[in-house]
This record gives structure tokens, C-alpha cells and sequence, in this order.
């Protein structure tokens, strides 16, 4: 195992109990209907499978929350985002909790074609869990983060999927972002031990620092050219000392509100509160985040965004 992979497993084990086992997101007086492991995408069917969520006995169409889970592109699971998984579904909403293939094994542009097969496997089935595809949200955290931008991106882009060899007429009306990653040469600039930036980058790409100007994907690298104002209403949530992608949430919020795309944020401030705090739960700037984010979803549920 790579010294990036090691460091980002370890962080999903270190946390998961924080993350997941709070008793405020046990929610033991809720019965939900919980599905796992239903494969997307029969090309790779060990890495491309998702757990839905819903609350039985919910009435009418639901929304769509589609959440793809963070890990530096080289780690994670949908199993640590299961506390998160039950919060939005006690929210009223449908929940896809998405894997995908990590890297260095599924390279970009891969994940990408399989979250674009995964979002059709929602439109596929949408009659049959009584789905609204008028009301999905995108959201993920960290590398998450940054597939679901690029998503929504793609989704809105007729030639790029294209160029990917995918296609989709869905698209996302809202997005919840958390501390990602959306643009490859601003991480570039920040210096990591061990060269833990390029070494990512090896992972995703299989290039070198030096190459990235020259790679054939390299409009993947940043969904900052590609964010039109057709992008989804969003919260965006950064941390402003965040050790892994300082600098990028407030660069894209600065991009949304240039586009004219409707968009709440929340960040915390102290070194404590950093990279994707919220999913911890608990302190203030989490509590305070969450209140808000679960807000803006409220709000978008009831068509109010």
C-alpha cells in the first residue's frame, strides 16, 4: 500500500466512529429501508455499487440526495458515509451512497464514467422508488467534493461527454460541496510532506507535475472553466485553515456568485474545525454547518431554492 493510500484509509478508520456512531445519528425511532451493494455498472462490478436510503412509508415522489464519499482518490467507501446516508434520508429525501473505482486501479477519466453510469441507474429506477428527478442534489466530500462538481459540470456539457464516451440527459438542481478538491493546479501550489500532492496526482493521472499542462485530460484537472450558470444552487462548506484544500471552496464561491449561480456557504476558522469537521458532528462550527446545510436542503426540497 502507498504512503497516500495508507494515510487516507487510516483516516477513515480513525474517524469512523465519530462519524458514524453518534447518538444523534443513530435516529433508533426511524425505520428505514436500507438497500446495499446494488451494482451500477456490470464492467466493474467489485468497485461500482451503491446502498440506498429512505424512510418507510414516505409518501409521494422524493427528492434525490446522490452522495459520492471523499478519500483522496485513492481511498474511502460508502461504508463511512452511512450516519450521513441516514441523516439526509430522515430528511425526506432518497439517499444513493456511491462507490466508484479508486485510483491508482481506475484511473480518471473512469470514475467519472461510472458515477455518470450510476446517476442513470438513478433515472432508470426512478419509477420503480418513486423518484423526482426534477429535485436531485449532488454532494460528496474532499476528493467527493470534487467529482460531485465536476458531476453536475458534465452533466450540463454535451461535448464533454462526448469526449468521455458517456451520456446523460439528467441534472442535478442542487449540490452540496464539503471541503473538496476542485482544481488541481491550485492544490499543486501548496507544499505537502513527501510529496504527497504529486504522488496523488501519479494516482489520478499517471503524470508528473510537469505533464499536467499537456494531459490529454486535462479539463478534468479544474471544474473552474467549466462551472456555467446553469451549475446547482449550492452549499458550499471549506475549512479556512484546511491542511488538504485550503484555498479552494472560497475560490469557487467566488465563481459561483460571478455566474449568478444561488449559492449559501459556511466555513470554520480555527485549526481545529478543518478538513470536512462537519462529518464529525459535533463543536460548534460542525453543529453550526449542519443546521445550515440541512436548511438549504429543507429549502430545496420544498422548492424553495
Amino acid at each position: 500500500m502507498s504512503l497516500q493510500s495508507f494515510l487516507f484509509v487510516a483516516i477513515d478508520k480513525l474517524f469512523n466512529a465519530p462519524q458514524n456512531c453518534r447518538r444523534m445519528t443513530k435516529f433508533k425511532d426511524v425505520d428505514f429501508d436500507i438497500k446495499k451493494d446494488i451494482v451500477y455498472d456490470e464492467s466493474a462490478p467489485a468497485a461500482c455499487t451503491l446502498d440506498t436510503y429512505c424512510v418507510k412509508g414516505t409518501q409521494g415522489k422524493k427528492p434525490v440526495f446522490f452522495y459520492i464519499h471523499g478519500g483522496g482518490f485513492v481511498a474511502g467507501d460508502k461504508h463511512y458515509r452511512r450516519a450521513l446516508a441516514r441523516w439526509a434520508a430522515n430528511m425526506g429525501y432518497f439517499v444513493v451512497n456511491v462507490n466508484y473505482g479508486l485510483c491508482p486501479e481506475y484511473r480518471c477519466p473512469t470514475p467519472h464514467r461510472q458515477l455518470v453510469s450510476a446517476l442513470n441507474w438513478v433515472g432508470a429506477n426512478a419509477e420503480k422508488y418513486g423518484l423526482d428527478l426534477d429535485r436531485m442534489v449532488v454532494s460528496g466530500d474532499s476528493a467527493g467534493g470534487y467529482y460531485s462538481a465536476m458531476l453536475a459540470c458534465i452533466c450540463l456539457n454535451k461535448p464533454l461527454q462526448e469526449k468521455l464516451g458517456v451520456s446523460t440527459s439528467l441534472r442535478f438542481k442542487g449540490a452540496v460541496l464539503n471541503c473538496g478538491i476542485y482544481d488541481v493546479n491550485l492544490a499543486l501550489q501548496k507544499k505537502f510532506p513527501f510529496d504527497l500532492g504529486g504522488k496523488l496526482l501519479k494516482d489520478f493521472a499517471n503524470i508528473g507535475v510537469k505533464d499536467f499542462p499537456t494531459y490529454e485530460w486535462k479539463e478534468m484537472g479544474s471544474v473552474f472553466p467549466l462551472v456555467t450558470e446553469e451549475f446547482p444552487a449550492s452549499f458550499v462548506t471549506y475549512a479556512q485553515k484546511d491542511i488538504f484544500c485550503g484555498g479552494q471552496g472560497d475560490a469557487l464561491i467566488k465563481i459561483l456568485k460571478e455566474k449568478g449561480v444561488y449559492c449559501e456557504e459556511y466555513h470554520s476558522v480555527k485549526f481545529m474545525d478543518n478538513h470536512c469537521f462537519s462529518l464529525n458532528w459535533t463543536g460548534k462550527a460542525a453543529r453550526e454547518n449542519n443546521e445550515r446545510t440541512a436548511a438549504f436542503l429543507k429549502k430545496f426540497k420544498e422548492g424553495g431554492i
